[in-house]
Order: C-alpha cells, then structure tokens, then sequence
C-alpha cells in the first residue's frame, strides 16, 4: 500500500495532498525522505515565518515543554502574559484574547461584535467578496465564495457581504444600526488583493459617521508579513479589532484577538473561552517568534528584499506578457496571470520549489520572512525558466 492509498482509507478527503513525503525541514527548505531539497516559498501558507528547525523557536518550545504542556485557563501562566505584552507593545492595542487559529479568532470577534452591538442597538455586520475568514459557520457567514459555503447553509442572520473596492456598494450597504464590518487589508486567498485607497477612505469616513466597529483580519498578512506588524498599516486605517494567527505561534496552533479599552468590558468572566487556546508551549514559540520579527533590523531586511523582489519580478513582467500583474507588498505577492496558474505551479514544483496557485490565475508567493537574495533568486530562476 503506497502512502497515498494509506492517506485515502484514513482520512475524510479534505485536501489535495502534495506528491511529496517530507523527512524534515531546514530554514526556508523542505528535505523529502529520498533527500531531494525543496526551497520552500510559501512557507506552510505564511506560517512558518522563521521557516524550520529555528534554534530560538526549537530551543523555547524545549524549555517550556519539559515545565508543563497545557495548564487550564484559570490558571495564570507566564508564556501567555509574555506574549500578550509583546503583541500590545508592538501593536498599540490593550488587550488581547488567545485562541488558537485564524478560524477561532474571527468566530471570537464575531461573538465580541454582538456582545458590544446588543447594547448599541446595532445588529448588521458585513464581510466582504472575494474574502476568506476560515471555515466555521460564522467564518463562512462572512465570504461569498460558494466554493467554501456551498452544502452548509443556512448561515448566520444579519451578516452579509460588500463588494470589495466598491466605494458605492459600501456607501450604499453601510446605515446607523451596522454593528462591524471585517475586511482584509490584502485579500490573501483572494488573489493578494490590497484596498484601494478610495475604497479605504470611504470605509474610514463611513467608520466615523455612524460609529460601528472595524475589525482587521490579519491573520495572513500579519505579524511582519507586508513588513509591518499588520497589513493595514499601509492604508492609514486604524481598526477597533485586530484577529491574527499562522506566523505568531512558530508553526504552533496560535492566534487571537487584539482590540481597543473601548471593548475591554464587553466580556465578563464565562462569556467566552477556550480549553487549549493560548497553549503554553505554542505561546513559548510565539514569544521566540515575536523577539526576531518585531525587531526594526529584521523588518528592515525583510522590506528591503522586497523591494528587490517586487523589481526583478516587474522586470519579469515587461518581458513575458504572460505576467497580467504583480501586487502585494513585503512577502506577500501575488503574481497574477493570463492563463491558470495550477499548471505553472506544478512546473515550478517540479524543479524544487514550492509556491502556490489560488484565485485560478494567482502563482500566491509568501516566503518565510527569513529568505534573503539567495532564495529570491533560485525562486526567479525557476519561475522565469516556467513561463518561458
């Protein structure tokens, strides 16, 4: 029985699993268990910002598992404060829930936005197209793609979708009893699709009108991934929650909610929780994490590689039409193209590197945020060699 036959009689056929039988990894490389070497470029979907085998991740997770793997909630515990008062200092933010992925993260804000709304008298919240907010009922309330809902309905009442950069729409859709809208700052399974500028300014003007609550999904494009500590920041929007995930627990199941003093209230003891959330261990790993991504030099690399990426792949562009567009900012780029970009991701698999193909025609590159000139590179090499 081959793996892949073993795969299929164990598991609900959920994934479409990559023809590889990974041994181990190593900084930005994958190593199978025939030894070949795959330079890994979209990091475990950006979750593995310090790629493999870091020595401060490893060495945290050691110390920390050999005091106590998991304490209940009710006990306090040290990790989680650590972590908590890096993510407030580095963020701006004054609080913070810990759960323990992206999904969790937004259905937690989703119950935090009708707590609030209940005394607000407010009740409409709004998600946005072409979103991706996870795969729980009130994740999916949020999206429009029927590739994600269809089969599961009905969904949750009074949430619904704005065309995203549509500043009419929004206008149109927007009235004094919304209660939230979330939105993605770069649209990540969306193709890499950052808000316009227009569209941000009508979301922010429309904010201070009526007073309903912003609420950032960064849980792609956050935590050092655009070169800042979230997304948003590069479109002068300043929300009221924050939900946040893959990079900050170092390959661990770690994410939460950040959010203002306005909201700190909203919850009292019971009215929200989780059993593993804010895991002692994976707090460990975050707090490694954290120490390396949030120091200005190493943001300051990672925005300068970037910016040589951005050029060389612009370059790329004006030689092969094939190129319709390159977005994103930092290590989060997508390169959109004329044709499907499934194909072309296999091709490039097919001599050892590992991108990824979404919104049908997007090649979704997300590097760890380690990869330096010598695997952008090897990465364009391949790439040109593909589309020749």
């Amino acid at each position: 029985m081959t793996t892949t036959d073993r795969d299929n009689a164990l598991f609900f056929q959920t994934y479409k699993r990559l023809p590889l039988e990974v041994d181990h990894g190593e900084g930005c490389y994958l190593i199978t268990k025939d030894g070949t070497r795959y330079l890994d470029m979209f990091s475990g979907l950006a979750v593995n910002a310090l790629g493999y085998a870091h020595p401060a991740v490893t060495s945290a997770v050691e110390k920390q598992i050999r005091k106590y793997t998991h304490l209940s909630n009710l006990f306090l515990q040290e990790p989680q404060m650590a972590l908590a008062e890096k993510l407030l200092k580095h963020s701006g933010y004054d609080k913070v829930f810990l759960c323990n992925s992206g999904t969790e993260a937004n259905e937690g804000a989703i119950k935090l936005v009708r707590k609030w709304a209940k005394g607000q008298n407010r009740r409409g919240i709004f998600g946005m197209t072409n979103g991706f907010s996870g795969r729980t009922m009130g994740a999916l309330s949020l999206m429009d793609k029927e590739k994600y809902r269809d089969g599961y309905g009905p969904f949750l009442d009074e949430i619904g979708v704005i065309e995203f950069n549509d500043p009419a729409d929004l206008d149109r859709k927007i009235k004094p009893d919304t209660a939230a809208v979330f939105f993605e700052a770069i649209q990540g399974e969306g193709g890499i699709v950052p808000v316009s500028p227009e569209f941000a300014a009508v979301l922010a003007a429309l904010r201070k009108k009526y007073g309903f609550l912003l609420v950032a999904d960064e849980i792609q494009s956050g935590i050092g991934r655009t070169g800042t500590m979230f997304g948003f920041e590069h479109f002068g929007l300043t929300p009221d929650l924050v939900t946040f995930a893959k990079p900050v627990g170092g390959g661990l199941p770690l994410g939460g909610i950040l959010g203002t003093t306005a909201l700190a209230d909203v919850w009292a003891p019971g009215m929200h929780g989780t059993t593993f959330g804010g895991n002692p261990v994976a707090c460990a790993a975050g707090n490694a994490v954290l120490e390396i991504v949030l120091d200005p030099g190493f943001l300051e690399s990672v925005r300068m590689n970037a910016a040589y990426l951005f050029e060389r792949l612009d370059a790329l562009k004006h030689a092969y039409p094939v190129i319709r567009e390159v977005r994103g900012y930092g290590y989060m780029i997508g390169i959109d193209m004329t044709t499907e970009s499934a194909p072309i991701v296999e091709k490039i698999l097919q001599k050892g590197v590992l991108v990824n193909a979404t919104a049908h025609t997007v090649v979704r590159v997300l590097p760890p945020l380690v990869a330096g000139r010598e695997e952008i590179d090897t990465f364009l090499a391949v790439f040109e060699q593909c589309i020749q």
